[in-house]
């Protein structure tokens, strides 16, 4: 039998893998990507578009609501900055993986969420810099502490009902029953009733509807890894 060759072990880390276009990422967001970056003269961003043209576009009207560009991501405020999508056929499995940094800390803040209440959530809690995800409900993670605070980190988040995992950079994989609740769409710096916001800055998202085989997650990590200065697994 010949040798059996890891496509993966080749990859050049500084390109995106194939499998983000592989018709399972629902939205991909690339702060520093200004073609799908539409703001005025103040950088405040009305619309953060995906990048593969779904149209599950990330939209903000209202100025005041409007987080701020810079060349180091999108800043969300804590107060009332958030943006969102349409709502959209997406249910479980969903693969979140974000590159983000809590700039400060608030118990209960949500840094994204779904069409209701905690559906597929990540918020502050208890004390800083702890974060727990849910799926639905009453239903949520253990914590996790290694996300410091006015450091960016690459978070990964499977909701997937008793499959579902939380990972903060890589550290040790958290893993659990939070529910079964789809998102139906993506609200980003707070929750669903858009209140407590989140003081965070964001570089980039993807979002999938598939529980990625081991290869093709360490992929999507190892791109955004190298893109943003991270130790490859």
């Amino acid at each position: 039998m010949g040798m059996i060759i890891n496509p993966y072990r080749f990859a050049n880390p500084n390109t995106p893998p194939a499998c983000i276009s592989d018709g399972n990422t629902v939205a991909w967001y690339i702060a520093d990507d200004l073609t799908t970056i539409t703001k005025d003269g103040s950088n405040l961003v009305a619309q953060w578009n995906d990048k593969l043209g779904s149209g599950h576009n990330l939209l903000q009207s209202t100025d005041t609501n409007k987080p701020t560009w810079s060349a180091d991501g999108i800043t969300f405020n804590g107060s009332d900055n958030y943006m969102s999508t349409d709502s959209f056929a997406y249910d479980q499995p969903s693969f979140y993986y974000v590159v983000l940094k809590q700039i400060t800390w608030t118990s209960n803040r949500s840094f994204w969420d779904g069409t209701y209440e905690s559906f597929c959530t990540i918020k502050q809690n208890d004390t800083t810099p702890k974060l727990r995800v849910s799926g639905g409900g009453a239903l949520w993670s253990n914590e996790d502490g290694n996300l410091s605070l006015d450091t960016f980190g690459i978070i990964r988040v499977l909701y997937y009902g008793a499959s579902s995992k939380f990972i903060v950079n890589n550290n040790t994989q958290i893993n659990g029953n939070w529910g079964t609740n789809g998102p139906h769409k993506f609200t980003l710096g707070c929750n669903k009733s858009k209140n407590y916001f989140s003081n965070i800055q964001v570089k980039e998202i993807i979002l999938r509807k598939i529980s990625d085989s081991a290869g093709d997650e360490t992929a999507i990590y190892n791109y955004l890894a190298t893109k943003y200065g991270f130790a490859t697994i």
